[in-house]
C-alpha cells in the first residue's frame, strides 16, 4: 500500500529535510509535507526547532496531513433513519468535494458499519479530496478482545485515509477503564508505523449532570459512590487513565432565541484548556452547526464564527463541526447543519466555509504556538461579566501597551520566540474596530478573512465583524 511506501521514503530522506521542523522522532506524524499550509502563516519563529514531535508544541495533526495543519473536522455520520433522507452522504461524491471545497480536512463517522461497501468507498474519496477519515467501530469503547476488531478493520487499516476511529461519544467515568484498555487492543492489532493513528474520544460538558458524568447512562436508582461527582473531577479521572493524544469536548452555547449565548462557555474551555496545557496535549472544540429541540437555536454566521474565533483565541488546536450532515433520530429534532436532508448546502455551510478561510491561512501559527493566555477588552457577549476564570486573564503580554476595542479577546502565543495574538470580536450584535499598541515601533504582519497584510508602527487597527478573528504576528 502507498502508506507503506510513504513511510520508506520519509525514513530515506528525513536527514535532509530543513526549513522549518522535520517530522520525525517519536511522536510524530508519519506524512510530513503532505497537505500543509507552508508559508500561509508565516516562515517561523526566531527559534524554531528542527524537529517537531508532538510534545514540541502540545499539539496532533493527522497521519495525512503535517504539523503545520489544523485538525478541521465535520460529524458525518449517516443518520440512524436514513429513511427520512433522500440523499445519502457516504455514497456521493459530491458530500467530499464540498467538505474540501469548505476546508473541512477530517470527516467522523459514528453510526455506519466500518467493513461495509460505504465506508469503504468513503476511504477512497477521502483519499482522492485530502480527507482525514475517522470510521465507526461498534462497541470500541469497551473491546474485550481483538478478535472482533481484527476482523471489522482488515479492510480499512491500511488504507491511506484512515486515521483512525471514533472510539467513544460522551462517556462517563465508568467506562475510563474500557476504553483505555481497549486503546491498547487497537494499538495492538495495527499495522507497524501505524503509531499515530487516533482513537477519538469526545467528552461531556459542564452542564451534564453529575450522574450523566459517572455512569453515561443512568437510572434513578443510581447512586455515585460519595454521593457526588465533579466535572473537575470527571476530566483528572480521564487523563489519568486514558492518557489521550487529544482533549476533545462539546459545549454548545447558542441557546435559546436572539442572540443569547450560555455563560459557562469560557469556565468549560478554561478547565479543559487546563488539563491540555498540562499534560501537552492539545485541545479540540466542537462548535455548533445545528439546533437541538426547542434548547438550542440554530447559529447565524457571528454565532459560528464567534465560537471558532473565541476557540482560537483560547488556544484550541482542534475545531469539529456538529454537524456536516444534519442528524435525525427518535429522540430529537435538529434543523441547520451544513447539509439538509436531499445533499443541499445549507447558509451554515458558507459559514463554516468562511471560518475555514481564515483557519487555513492562520493554522501554520497556531500549531506552532503555545498559549500564554487571554486578554480582555471592554464587555462581553453578557455585558460587563465576561464569565472567563480569572487564572487565564493576562493583564500585559510581549511588547503590547494596551489594547482599545469594545468587546475584544485576545488571545496570546509564544511562536518560536516571536509574539503572535490573535484578536476575536467578543460580540455576536456589534462590529468592532480594535486597536492594539505596542510600547515601541514594530514590523509584523495581519491576517483577516484569509488575507496576509504587512505593517509596521507603534499600533495595529483591525476591523471586525461579529466574532470575526484576527491573526497578528510581530517579526
Amino acid at each position: 500500500m502507498k502508506k507503506f511506501l510513504v513511510l520508506l521514503l520519509c525514513m530515506i530522506f528525513s536527514l535532509g529535510m530543513f526549513a522549518g521542523c522535520n517530522n520525525g522522532g517519536e511522536n510524530s506524524g508519519e506524512n510530513g509535507g503532505d497537505g500543509g499550509n507552508g508559508g500561509n502563516g508565516g516562515n517561523g519563529g526566531s527559534d524554531t526547532p528542527t524537529e517537531v514531535t508532538y510534545e514540541t508544541y502540545g499539539s496532533y495533526w493527522m497521519p495525512q496531513h503535517d504539523y503545520t495543519t489544523m485538525p478541521v473536522a465535520a460529524y458525518n455520520s449517516n443518520p440512524p433513519q436514513l429513511s427520512d433522507f433522500t440523499y445519502n452522504y457516504l455514497t456521493n461524491e459530491s458530500t467530499f468535494a464540498a467538505y474540501q471545497e469548505a476546508g473541512v480536512n477530517t470527516m467522523m463517522g459514528l453510526r455506519e458499519y466500518v467493513g461495509s461497501e460505504e465506508v469503504l468507498q468513503a476511504l477512497d474519496w477521502c483519499e482522492d479530496y485530502g480527507l482525514a477519515y475517522l470510521v465507526p467501530l461498534g462497541g470500541a469503547e469497551s473491546l474485550t478482545s481483538d478478535t472482533t476488531a481484527r476482523s471489522a478493520l482488515s479492510r480499512v487499516k491500511y488504507h491511506d485515509a484512515f486515521a483512525g476511529i471514533m472510539q467513544s461519544d460522551e462517556p462517563g467515568y465508568t467506562l475510563f477503564e474500557s476504553i483505555a484498555r481497549a486503546a491498547e487492543i487497537l494499538d495492538g492489532i495495527m499495522p507497524d508505523g501505524s503509531e499515530n493513528l487516533l482513537w477519538h474520544v469526545n467528552l461531556f460538558p459542564t452542564y451534564a449532570n453529575e450522574k450523566q458524568l459517572y455512569f453515561r447512562q443512568y437510572t434513578d436508582s443510581s447512586e455515585i459512590p460519595g454521593g457526588s461527582y465533579t466535572y473537575e473531577q470527571y476530566i483528572e479521572d480521564y487523563m489519568e487513565i486514558v492518557q489521550p493524544k487529544v482533549l476533545s469536548y462539546d459545549y454548545y452555547p447558542v441557546s435559546g432565541h436572539g442572540d443569547d449565548l450560555t455563560s459557562g462557555y469560557f469556565e468549560n474551555m478554561s478547565i479543559i484548556r487546563e488539563a491540555a496545557m498540562e499534560a501537552n496535549i492539545p485541545f479540540w472544540v466542537f462548535v455548533e452547526t445545528c439546533s437541538f429541540n426547542s434548547a438550542n437555536r440554530v447559529p447565524d454566521e457571528a454565532d459560528l464564527l464567534w465560537q471558532v474565533n473565541t476557540a482560537l483565541s483560547y488556544g484550541a488546536k482542534g475545531i469539529q463541526y456538529f454537524t456536516g450532515v444534519l442528524p435525525s433520530n427518535s429522540n430529537e429534532i435538529f434543523t441547520g447543519a451544513m447539509f439538509d436532508r436531499d445533499g443541499n448546502r445549507t447558509e451554515v455551510y458558507d459559514y463554516v466555509k468562511r471560518a475555514n478561510t481564515q483557519i487555513k491561512a492562520v493554522d501554520e501559527v497556531l500549531m506552532c504556538a503555545k498559549s500564554a493566555g487571554v486578554m480582555v477588552t471592554g464587555v462581553s457577549p453578557w455585558g460587563t461579566e465576561s464569565y472567563i476564570p480569572e487564572q487565564d486573564i493576562l493583564a500585559s503580554y510581549g511588547s503590547i501597551s494596551s489594547i482599545s476595542a469594545l468587546h475584544a479577546l485576545t488571545g496570546c502565543f509564544d511562536y518560536n520566540g516571536k509574539e503572535a495574538y490573535y484578536v476575536t470580536n467578543n460580540s455576536v450584535v456589534e462590529e468592532d474596530s480594535v486597536t492594539v499598541t505596542f510600547s515601541s515601533e514594530v514590523t509584523g504582519y495581519t491576517v483577516l478573512g484569509g488575507v496576509k497584510t504587512q505593517f509596521s508602527g507603534t499600533s495595529v487597527t483591525i476591523p471586525l465583524d461579529m466574532g470575526e478573528g484576527a491573526l497578528i504576528v510581530l517579526e
